[in-house]
């Protein structure tokens, strides 16, 4: 019996052993599973997103290059003179040169413009800006240009036309074309139009920079025409191609949504496709990334857990197998071990209790959640829901302030445990006044459900209760909360509206500041009638940059916000972009300079603008620009500087012999004012040119007084004067003695 007895034990003891193994290895291949998943989307929205905001940035790009081209037409035509391209025969040279002139000037002046051309069929006359040159229609290089004159209709009017313009001398270059016919009348086929045509490359190396600057996984970005061709791409031989062949292109042209994304294959690889449209241009801009680039690291993860539960699984059995063998162990002492392993189990279900109830009332929140009088009462009992959700309730929504730098400061595990306390001391302020729960949102966002009566003096009281929760958070925390007080709701099932008003709301911290409260009187004080982006005070600052005048940039940035505040917050963020741009446009040299930081700045802005809080912020990144666009600025002027003076040392070097050597001279050599010229001299060296000059002269004078038995007048000669008298003078006053003197004192040093 006894061996029987420990037979049944050691067989018992084995199957427990082995359940639990068993058990645990399917729990880590469970949960595994489950952040495979779960990472594996967060993966994919994390690539859609970043896609998108660069998409965004080329569209909104490729809207300003329009809007230049546009506006470059319009200068052009209220231009009397312009009307002498078209109309005036060639006798009259001075006032076609004089309008040629003014056309040219419009193009060199503008980094988009590549060229343009004025095209006149009766006269059989078309003029280019690229070369200045006049043509006949038969003899004109850009013959494509003619034939889309001809075949000009309205449907034409104001869409960019992708083309290559195969010129002398440039070797093909791709432009996007414009075609104004130039006052013709709408029932007749125009026989005189203005030709503009935009440079693609601008747009094409923006899509480069950002597709290297903006993303850890390089994506293929081009950008497609309603035809489905290919209208710019990083790939110049890409320009012209077509593309509606391809089954996601297809779907993209077919698709009438703003933007989107879904998953195609090309060649069986999986592939993700990020779109964007423009319905001004009727183009589509697409991103293709390969699943194999940002997919890697879960793959390897996916690995690396069916290995682990492999060996965990084996070292169970191994351990099963051996401990099985030894009955030292009483049953009791399992059993024990057993029921605390249930306790333990029990304990984490009643910890799990706070979560679930947090996952329950987030689907009721976001709208995602519909249920029944039995439902809410079973979940209010199960889950300890406080709010009774059955009448009106009211949310007030908490948001982190500062929240990348509370990403940056605290891993993951404090970030979820500075948030519990914030919802403790929500829970412990609200006690007694209010019935309701705190709900943690993703990322920066609490939110208060409770409760609501209705009445004028409840939204006072949530007001007082949000001002001394942002006390003791800063107090004993050292954080800063702002709060967003939502309207009464008539019941649950309309929270979902109710939070999407809230969140509009919380978006005014941007004008209202960090540590503020906004109720949705806040909403009211926003101008109906949006105001305009003051161009003129735009203008004002990008020329106070290009003169150096860094306080007068700060000033006028200052004016523009004073007019944005009081705008819709999308207002406010489109206008700050359209400054940035406009920024990046005027100063391209040294916002595409590898040694400036400017670059770095301008990219950073335009990665970081979502997650910027408050106007202050957005003044900070503003002046760093403003201060490094100057100091870019400033370190040019002095190389330059720099350069001139150590040419002007060059040519008195080899030209000291010239007795008409002097400041005009040199003056006309660098086609300069000669004041201008001295002054950037002695500024840079501390004496004149004349000066210089001299100095260069006696140092030759010494060596051959020293080095040679010249005499004085072959010495002047040499030395590049004419006049021996001034020439004494000179000496005496340069070395401190005269001539003769000098002379006598060699011979004696001689002797």
């Amino acid at each position: 019996m006894a061996i029987q007895s420990n037979s049944q034990l050691k067989r018992l003891y084995t199957r427990l052993l082995f359940t639990f193994t068993l058990t645990v290895t399917l729990l880590i291949l469970g949960l595994s599973t489950l952040l495979y998943r779960n990472y594996t989307s967060a993966s994919i929205d994390r690539i859609n997103q970043t896609g998108t905001s660069m998409l965004q940035q080329i569209s909104y790009s490729a809207n300003y290059m329009d809007n230049v081209a546009q506006k470059f037409m319009s200068i052009a035509a209220a231009e009397p003179s312009i009307a002498n391209l078209f109309f005036n025969p060639d006798e009259d040279m001075v006032q076609i040169g004089n309008a040629f002139r003014f056309l040219n000037l419009l193009v060199t002046t503008n980094d988009y413009i590549y060229s343009a051309y004025t095209i006149s069929l009766p006269l059989d006359r078309i003029i280019s800006t690229e070369n200045g040159a006049f043509y006949s229609v038969q003899n004109f290089y850009d013959t494509a240009a003619v034939d889309l004159v001809k075949k000009w209709h309205e449907s034409m009017a104001a869409i960019p036309i992708a083309r290559t313009i195969q010129n002398a001398g440039s070797g093909g270059v791709n432009v996007y074309t414009y075609i104004m016919p130039y006052q013709s009348r709408f029932d007749v086929h125009p026989q005189t139009a203005l030709v503009v045509n935009i440079n693609a490359s601008v747009l094409r190396n923006l899509i480069s920079s950002l597709n290297t600057k903006d993303t850890d996984y390089n994506s293929d970005i081009f950008v497609i025409d309603e035809n489905g061709i290919v209208v710019n791409h990083t790939l110049k031989e890409m320009f012209r191609r077509d593309m509606k062949g391809t089954s996601y292109t297809r779907s993209v042209l077919e698709s009438t949504l703003s933007s989107g994304s879904f998953k195609t294959s090309i060649e069986g690889k999986p592939f993700n496709v990020t779109f964007v449209s423009s319905d001004k241009l009727k183009w589509k801009f697409i991103s293709l990334t390969a699943y194999d680039a940002f997919l890697s690291p879960v793959k390897t993860l996916k690995s690396s857990t069916l290995l682990i539960s492999a060996i965990v699984l084996l070292l169970g059995l191994i351990f099963s197998l051996l401990m099985s063998r030894s009955l030292y162990s009483p049953v009791r002492k399992m059993i024990d071990s057993i029921r605390l392993r249930n306790d333990e189990l029990v304990r984490k279900q009643r910890d799990q209790r706070h979560t679930l109830k947090d996952d329950w009332l987030k689907q009721v929140i976001l709208g995602n959640k519909s249920y029944g009088e039995q439902e809410l009462e079973a979940q209010r009992s199960e889950l300890g829901i406080r709010a009774g959700l059955a009448g009106t309730v009211r949310m007030v929504l908490f948001r982190i302030d500062g929240f990348r730098s509370f990403v940056e400061s605290y891993s993951k595990r404090d970030r979820n445990l500075l948030k519990f306390a914030i919802a403790n001391m929500i829970e412990d302020l609200s006690l007694g006044a209010y019935s309701g729960d705190v709900i943690d949102l993703d990322n920066d966002k609490l939110v208060l459900l409770l409760d609501s009566d209705g009445s004028d003096g409840e939204e006072t009281m949530l007001t007082e209760l949000s001002r001394n929760l942002q006390s003791s958070v800063t107090s004993y925390l050292r954080l800063s909360v702002s709060a967003f007080i939502g309207r009464p709701v008539v019941s649950a099932h309309f929270l979902g509206e109710a939070y999407l008003e809230l969140q509009e709301l919380s978006m005014y911290r941007l004008v209202a500041g960090k540590g503020s409260v906004l109720t949705p009187e806040y909403l009211s004080g926003i101008e109906l009638n949006q105001p305009s982006f003051p161009d003129n005070k735009a203008k004002l600052l990008l020329d106070s940059l290009k003169l150096g005048h860094l306080e007068k940039a700060t000033g006028y940035f200052d004016e523009i916000m004073a007019v944005l505040v009081r705008s819709r917050y999308e207002t406010i963020l489109s206008s700050v972009m359209h400054l940035m741009f406009m920024i990046r446009s005027s100063f391209p040299s040294v916002a595409d300079s590898e040694r400036s930081r400017v670059q770095d700045l301008l990219q950073g802005f335009f990665v970081n603008m979502e997650s910027i809080e408050s106007l202050e912020e957005i003044q900070r990144n503003f002046e760093e620009i403003f201060q490094s666009i100057v100091a870019s600025l400033d370190t040019n002027k002095q190389n330059k500087r720099h350069m001139i003076v150590s040419r002007i040392k060059q040519i008195i070097a080899e030209q000291y012999r010239d007795p008409n050597l002097n400041l005009s001279l040199l003056a006309e050599e660098f086609q300069m004012s000669h004041v201008y010229l001295g002054r950037i001299f002695k500024e840079s060296t501390g004496q004149s040119v004349v000066e210089h000059i001299t100095s260069v002269r006696m140092e030759h004078v010494k060596r051959l007084l020293d080095e040679t038995s010249m005499t004085t007048r072959e010495i002047v000669e040499q030395c590049g004067w004419e006049d021996s008298n001034y020439f004494y003078i000179l000496f005496k006053k340069h070395f401190g003695i005269p001539l003769s003197q000098y002379r006598l004192m060699r011979k004696s040093e001689d002797k």
